[in-house]
């Protein structure tokens, strides 16, 4: 019998060391020793800032820290600690470093100086990239703040102080955006690090680096990862639809159609559903408004609460819609589907209530103002008092 217990014994010590080989190991230690720690062993240490409430903290604890390649890096290049930012020594953490959301990554050295910092949910293999940024002088904070301090002007060393600054400091970041846009030249934006600067910085098709991409669309495609030129490419896309709408440059905005249409994704082709309700209720006539959403609310949006929410409450209310009773009825059509199929929603309750009142349908907007009224109870004092004011306008009817 002895020798069954000390085999079993032998069996889980065997576990424990494996699991610490295989899982970041988050020493039982306060700030105060982590940080003689590392002071004695050399190292910085890695602060995970989470709370006990934060799904994404969850979710990198049990899909990140637990990857062989992660914690070997973590576990032999820093002392790891987990702060929970709500309880104990986390409260005056997190109000020392403005954690503010979470799961928020710090990298401290022996003095509690902070060399790096990162924060929400990742892949292991960009957590691990992370780790490398903090242990590299040129993406350490109080390095490049004293390059940038010094008149370092140079595009490659902006777009890394950006990088860091945009999880530090949101005020120097822009500084730095200013200043990288007014040195980023053709040469610089046609290199891996341009495309770099075009990822975070072009944000619709008109601004400086939105049209260098357009221009050079073969050679970014020719670099970058797949998945993030085609991010790159609908968020231009997106922003220039809304455009051809106003425009109403109708070749322009089908081929852009076409190009959500057929895209293998189903977000992608509710996106293209949305542009053509755009276009119709913002171009088209009261009829062809009704043809069209009354084949999207039986088709492609039929389960789409939310979407159909928005339409009715975009074009019930909307400067083109006033007087235009067609227009109104179908937007109460597809309001009164969004609350069938979730009438737990604020939003859609309160979209139905706005609609009856305006068609003078007492009973409904009483019923469904009330349901909103309800509803809020768990929202803000502000969205409270807007639920108890469309009470009144509906029973006043």
């Amino acid at each position: 019998m002895k020798k069954y217990i000390f085999i079993a014994i032998c069996f889980l010590a065997q576990s424990f060391i494996l699991f610490g080989q295989e899982h970041i190991d988050f020493q039982k230690i306060n700030f105060a020793q982590a940080k003689e720690k590392a002071a004695q062993d050399n190292k910085l240490i890695f602060l995970d800032g989470y709370t006990t409430w934060c799904a994404p903290c969850k979710w990198m604890e049990s899909n990140v820290f637990n990857k062989k390649e992660v914690a070997d890096y973590y576990n032999s290049k820093f002392i790891n600690i987990k702060v929970d930012c709500e309880a104990g020594e986390g409260i005056d953490i997190a109000k020392a470093y403005q954690i503010k959301s979470f799961p928020t990554y710090l990298f401290l050295d022996d003095k509690g100086t902070l060399i790096y910092r990162t924060q929400s949910r990742m892949e292991a293999d960009l957590f691990l990239k992370e780790a490398e940024k903090a242990n590299n002088s040129e993406y350490q904070i109080p390095n490049i703040v004293a390059e940038y301090a010094a008149g370092n002007r140079n595009s490659f060393f902006l777009l890394r102080y950006i990088q860091v600054m945009n999880n530090v400091d949101q005020s120097k970041a822009t500084m730095g955006m200013k200043a990288l846009d007014s040195v980023a030249n053709d040469s610089f934006l046609k290199t891996p690090a341009g495309w770099e600067t075009i990822k975070m910085m072009a944000k619709n098709s008109q601004d400086k680096y939105g049209r260098f991409f357009n221009a050079n669309k073969n050679y970014f495609k020719s670099i970058a990862a797949p998945a993030d030129f085609l991010q790159k490419e609908i968020q231009l896309l997106r922003y220039d639809m809304y455009g051809y709408i106003r425009e109403k440059q109708l070749d322009k905005f089908n081929a852009g159609l076409t190009f959500f249409e057929n895209q293998n994704d189903p977000q992608l082709n509710i996106d293209a559903a949305m542009f053509k309700a755009e276009w119709a209720g913002t171009n088209g006539t009261a009829k062809e408004f009704t043809t069209l959403t009354n084949k999207l609310r039986k088709g492609i949006l039929k389960n789409e609460d939310e979407k159909l929410s928005f339409i009715a409450r975009r074009y019930a209310n909307s400067k083109l819609n006033v007087g235009n009773a067609q227009n109104i009825q179908q937007c109460y059509v597809l309001a009164k589907q969004a609350v069938k199929l979730n009438p737990n929603s604020y939003s859609n309750q309160g979209t139905f209530a706005e609609i009856c009142i305006t068609l003078k349908k007492k009973k409904e907007a009483v019923k469904a103002a009330l349901a909103a009224r309800a509803i809020a109870e768990d929202e803000t004092s502000k969205i409270q008092k807007i639920a108890d004011a469309l009470v009144e306008r509906a029973k006043a009817l």
